[in-house]
C-alpha cells in the first residue's frame, strides 16, 4: 500500500486528548451543519458504515442504499446530537444498526419469495467461488447467527472494521472487561460450531 495513501484509523495514532478535542470541534460544526464538517464525516466514516452493513445485508446495492440514508438521518437529526465524548462513528454506527434491523424485519414479514430472493443474491456472491470456500461462509455465517447480538457486535467491530477493545467500548458504551467477555465468548462459540468442519484449499474430504 502506498504509505501516501492510508484508510482512515490505520498508522500512527494522535494523542488520545488531541483526537477527543478535534471529534469534539468536528462534532460542534456538524451540530451546525457546517458543510465542509460534514463532507469531512462522509470521508472518513462512509466505508467503514458501508461495510458494517455489507456484512448485515446480502445486497450490495441495499448496503449502498442504508449507507447513505444514514448520513441523510444523521443530517437531519444534526442538532440533538450530544457529543459529551462519545465517538460521532457510535452515533453514526447506532443508526446504521437500527436501519439494518428494520430492513431484515421488512425481509422476514415479506415472506418466502423475498427470502428465495435473498438466497439466490447470496448464491450470485458464491458463483465464482471455490466449493470449501462457499462452505466455510456458509458455515460462518450459521456460526455467527448462534451468538447474541452483542456477541455479533463485537465480532463485527473488532474483526470486520479492526476496532481496538477501546474503540469497540467507546462504539457500544460498555467496558473494556465487558468487550473482552464478550469477545472471548463469542470466539469460543465459533471454535465449537466450526472446530468439526475441515476445510482444504483444493478441495475433498
Amino acid at each position: 500500500m502506498n504509505p501516501a495513501v492510508r484508510d482512515p484509523g490505520e498508522g500512527p495514532h494522535e494523542p488520545t486528548h488531541h483526537r477527543d478535542q478535534a471529534d469534539a470541534e468536528l462534532a460542534a460544526r456538524a451540530a451546525r451543519r457546517d458543510p465542509a464538517a460534514w463532507e469531512a464525516l462522509f470521508e472518513t466514516h462512509y466505508r467503514r458504515i458501508y461495510t458494517y452493513l455489507r456484512f448485515r445485508l446480502t445486497s450490495p446495492e441495499e448496503a449502498e442504499d442504508l449507507a447513505s440514508q444514514v448520513f441523510e438521518i444523521a443530517y437531519a437529526r444534526a442538532d440533538a446530537f450530544d457529543y459529551r465524548g462519545v465517538p460521532i462513528e457510535a452515533w453514526l454506527l447506532g443508526i446504521a444498526r437500527n436501519l439494518a434491523r428494520d430492513a431484515i424485519k421488512k425481509r422476514i414479514r415479506r415472506g418466502p419469495a423475498d427470502a428465495l430472493e435473498t438466497a439466490g443474491a447470496a448464491g450470485a456472491l458464491a458463483t465464482d467461488d471455490p466449493a470449501p470456500a462457499i462452505q466455510l461462509r456458509s458455515d460462518i455465517a450459521r456460526a455467527l447467527q448462534a451468538l447474541t447480538e452483542d456477541q455479533r457486535e463485537v465480532v463485527r467491530l473488532r474483526f470486520l472494521l479492526d476496532k481496538s477493545v477501546v474503540e469497540t467500548a467507546q462504539l457500544m458504551a460498555r467496558s473494556e472487561d465487558a468487550v473482552k467477555n464478550l469477545q472471548r465468548r463469542a470466539l469460543a462459540a465459533l471454535h465449537r460450531a466450526l472446530g468439526g468442519e475441515t476445510y482444504t484449499a483444493g478441495g475433498g474430504p
